[in-house]
């Protein structure tokens, strides 16, 4: 028995050998950023408790870092203060060390040029159109006498993209349709698109007596409407962004593949106050000939675009905040929940997290607005965030909970997407 208990304790010393440095190693990995972004010319300090340096492995023409120690002549080295100077615009790495020797982490830093944006706060009508026919479901066909049948199970899966019909481009439900119908009843070839990729299948409409036609079973979609808010513009180049969360489906729950789309003017006629448990909304008339822009992107980060009449937002420009810049306590948004007047509201940022389009948690503390719409509520989404005169993020999400609650997403996370290539 005793050697068995000796032979635990040797064993329990090279294990704890291990255990500790590996979970200090993991803990100071964790407590520095993903990335970095910086303004061409501004520079920033990142202070640490620990005594980590940095260094630019690459393009040092891009970006100067210099480690200083936290120390005072009567006590040891506290820290460290790493101090980024971003010389140019561009991308190059940065390498934190541990003691100046333990390779901690390797991160991309991007110098960007000094920002300006108007911020906007309007509401609009949103208008997308689907890449090709979406598949919502599929189902059965009445035929005669009782008898039914499913020419799309097992084919056809929601979510699919539908692109072409026997060689025709689907730009619409109706296109789909008439091939259907010419097809009498013949073997179709789709191609469609499923998960990224394309394939095609072949399925055989039947007739149905009850609607006198020749029918598939399926249901698609083609574009999809709603309300949301614009964020941004640029005035250099009129391209802006607006909602800080993608457009999904609501039957398929996937984010949608946009063929083309549109912001166009909207009316406000209704505001449903959010309460717990029930989210609320604004309501309006979509506009459908007053078109205001173009969108070119539908992502999980917001829609992006280009605007057609992007001097009628006559808000101040305001330099942007990046991340390091966004600090817990008060700020304000922008929101036009009322007729075409855009109001300042006050809130409160109450958590900082790592999670695209749920980077802070924010909280409605005006009355005024608490008053109107009980918080956040649908449609106010894209509301630009506003802190030390910064333009910082925007509006993303409400907590269905707690409809004085909600989510941001930094604008950082916002621009980046929408300079993607």
């Amino acid at each position: 028995m005793r050697l068995k208990k000796e032979t635990k304790r040797r064993l329990l010393i090279p294990v704890t050998a291990v255990l500790i440095p590996t979970l200090l190693w993991c803990s100071v990995s964790w407590l520095l950023p993903n990335d970095l972004t910086l303004l061409e010319g501004e520079k920033t300090e990142i202070a640490t408790q620990l005594p980590i340096s940095a260094k630019t492995e690459e393009s040092v023409g891009v970006l100067g870092i210099t480690t200083k120690p936290l120390a005072d002549a009567f006590h040891l080295e506290l820290g460290s203060s790493i101090l980024a100077n971003p010389i140019q615009a561009g991308t190059t790495k940065v390498t934190f060390y541990l003691c100046n020797t333990l390779p901690i982490k390797t991160i991309e830093a991007k110098v960007i040029p000094q920002t300006t944006l108007v911020p906007v706060g309007k509401t609009v009508g949103i208008s997308l159109d689907t890449k090709g026919l979406l598949v919502l479901g599929t189902g059965q066909v009445s035929m005669e006498e009782n008898e039914t049948a499913e020419p799309c199970r097992g084919i056809l899966k929601s979510g699919d993209l539908l692109l072409q019909a026997n060689g025709k481009e689907l730009i619409n439900k109706e296109t789909f349709i008439d091939v259907v119908s010419q097809s009498k009843g013949k073997e179709i070839t789709v191609l469609l698109e499923r998960n990224g990729e394309k394939k095609k299948i072949s399925v055989s409409p039947v007739y149905s007596q009850a609607e006198q036609a020749f029918k598939l079973g399926v249901w698609v979609r083609d574009s999809i409407q709603g309300i949301g808010t614009i964020t941004f513009y640029d005035p250099k180049t009129d391209q802006f962004g607006a909602l800080g969360h993608g457009v999904y489906d609501v039957d398929t729950g996937e984010l949608m593949t946009i063929k083309t789309g549109s912001i166009l003017s909207s009316e406000l006629t209704e505001i449903v106050k959010g309460k717990k448990g029930e989210p609320g909304e604004l309501t309006g008339v979509i506009h459908r000939e007053e078109i205001l822009g173009e969108v070119n992107q539908n992502t999980e980060v917001g829609i992006y675009g280009a605007l057609l009449q992007g001097n009628t937002y006559d808000q101040t420009p305001l330099s942007i905040g990046l991340k390091q810049d966004v600090k817990v306590g008060k700020a304000e948004i922008l929101s036009n929940i009322e007729g075409d007047t855009i109001e300042r509201y006050q809130i409160e940022i109450e958590k900082i997290g790592k999670t695209n389009g749920k980077d802070m948690m924010l909280r409605v503390t005006d009355e005024r607005l608490l008053e109107k719409t009980g918080g956040i509520v649908q449609g106010m989404s894209g509301s630009p965030i506003i802190q030390n005169g910064k333009l910082i993020g925007a509006v993303t999400h409400v907590l269905v909970n707690n409809p004085e609650q909600g989510y941001g997403t930094f604008i950082e996370t916002m621009l980046a997407q929408m300079n993607k290539k």
